[in-house]
């Protein structure tokens, strides 16, 4: 499909985005901080992030495919469709860029932060707005898209990524380590020191999602409104915090949760922000009378944070009394500690209907509904290459584009059960010990052997567990 499609999910996403963030660019031009061109505007500032970006990632590696390329064509003609440069060569396309958009200093080199964003920064700390935040995603949305457009992703690709995501999100990045060391030894995410705006940012850079993405920012203004509302004496309508996830599984529904937990934390709706997290086994009991018990020890542990219960529907699943004793208790405990508690209920699509028809209490306190689509083919390649990263290694090209095959031939043949991110990690554990079989006999093993991954590693058999 070529990018310039009106149906193209990207083309969509940047012109819902973009002109949303013209006046406030507008704004912070004419008080004159930075001395411009007179003639430059805030369309042109955006469209300049667009290209600058496209062309550090496609300089990297010195090799300019022609899908990379038409994406650079297309993306520049939503911005400008007077420029006619469909038929022209690859080195016509690279004169007509530098041509009009590299700087003296040659800024593909030497890659910094777009002016679009520090510009929206700049008008965010005057008004408390993150239209910043949302530039941030739409370029980065984009260059997830333009790093795959030729189907294959170079380890220089890869840096480059690694650079934009560091440039974009360096408070992220800078704290990511020491909070996964505390989740690791406490079991569960604790008060967070990140501030509202970084936790955003956490949850936009995780591959694919963008419909939870979006949901989340427009729940978070909507209670950023709220609040406004209450410190000025408003009345507010009630609105329930409480969610339900759609999706299969390895779709990332706990990680959004947790992120969720330490959102609403920063924004001070909870006391605590803990994330726990149980399911059928935490919560019913086999006798009767102890059900209600083990629910109110659960909601206690939550209190004050997020309870997370993943396949929820299992609570009504099983034919006993023992489920509905257990919704009747949360559904009581839910309303007890309401300003204080919220509760996701995780699930496949459809059984989660039948979840919440099981019990009419259960239509009136979840009213939020996020959709946890399934990943593609080229999605699951780079969260494969994101596990490789974080491991420490190195794919080849040729297992790069071998990794994408099979991942488009497993979403080909995929069911209800098919395990999204869970399987990008079991093909990636197998690759591991792939090629750890394989070298394991070289005589002076380099660090260049021990970090690449070849080809061959990878796993022929698509017949592993999904």
């Amino acid at each position: 499909m070529r990018y310039h499609d009106e149906s193209a999910p990207m083309v969509r996403y940047i012109q819902e985005c973009y002109p949303q963030l013209i006046a406030p660019i507008e704004e912070v031009l004419n008080k004159r901080k930075y001395n411009l061109d007179e003639e430059i505007d805030a369309g042109n500032i955006i469209a300049l992030g667009f290209v600058v970006i496209s062309m550090h990632i496609a300089n990297v590696d010195k090799d300019f495919s022609m899908d990379e390329l038409d994406y650079m064509r297309d993306i520049q003609a939503i911005f400008d469709p007077s420029y006619h440069i469909e038929n022209l060569t690859k080195q016509q396309i690279l004169d007509f860029y530098k041509k009009h958009y590299q700087d003296s200093n040659g800024m593909y080199d030497d890659f910094s932060l777009p002016f679009a964003i520090v510009c929206l920064d700049d008008y965010d700390q005057m008004h408390g707005t993150n239209y910043g935040d949302i530039c941030r995603t739409m370029y980065y949305k984009f260059a997830t898209d333009f790093v795959s457009a030729d189907g294959r992703i170079t380890k220089e690709e890869i840096a480059a990524m690694e650079n934009l995501k560091s440039l974009f999100y360096p408070a992220v990045i800078s704290q990511s380590t020491t909070e996964q060391e505390k989740s690791d030894i406490q079991g569960v995410v604790t008060e967070s020191s990140k501030s509202l705006e970084d936790l955003l940012a956490e949850l936009n850079i995780l591959i694919g999602l963008e419909n939870v993405k979006k949901d989340v920012q427009e729940m978070v203004n909507l209670l950023k409104v709220q609040k406004m509302r209450q410190e000025r004496g408003l009345t507010n309508t009630p609105v329930s915090r409480h969610l339900v996830f759609y999706g299969n599984p390895g779709t990332g529904k706990t990680t959004v949760a947790r992120l969720l937990a330490e959102i609403y934390k920063s924004m001070n709706l909870l006391s605590k922000g803990q994330f726990v997290e149980t399911d059928r086994a935490g919560l019913v009991a086999g006798y009767v009378g102890q059900t209600a018990l083990k629910v109110h020890e659960v909601v206690n542990k939550a209190l004050g944070g997020v309870l997370f219960i993943d396949e929820a529907y299992t609570l009504t699943g099983e034919g006993s009394d023992f489920g509905s004793e257990a919704i009747d208790t949360l559904l009581k405990l839910m309303e007890d500690n309401r300003d204080d508690l919220i509760v996701i209920v995780a699930g496949y699509t459809d059984k989660m209907q039948g979840f919440l028809a099981s019990n009419p209490g259960l239509r009136s306190r979840f009213n939020k509904y996020f959709y946890f689509e399934d990943y593609t083919p080229e999605q699951l390649q780079l969260i494969f290459i994101h596990f490789a990263t974080e491991g420490g290694f190195i794919l080849t090209e040729d297992a790069t584009t071998k990794a994408l095959s099979i991942f488009r031939v497993l979403c080909e043949t995929k069911n209800e059960t098919f395990g999204n991110g869970r399987l990008a990690r079991n093909i990636f554990e197998s690759t591991v010990s792939n090629q750890a079989n394989r070298i394991i006999h070289i005589p002076d093993i380099s660090e260049e052997i021990l970090t690449t991954i070849e080809e061959g590693d990878i796993p022929v058999h698509l017949q592993m567990k999904m």
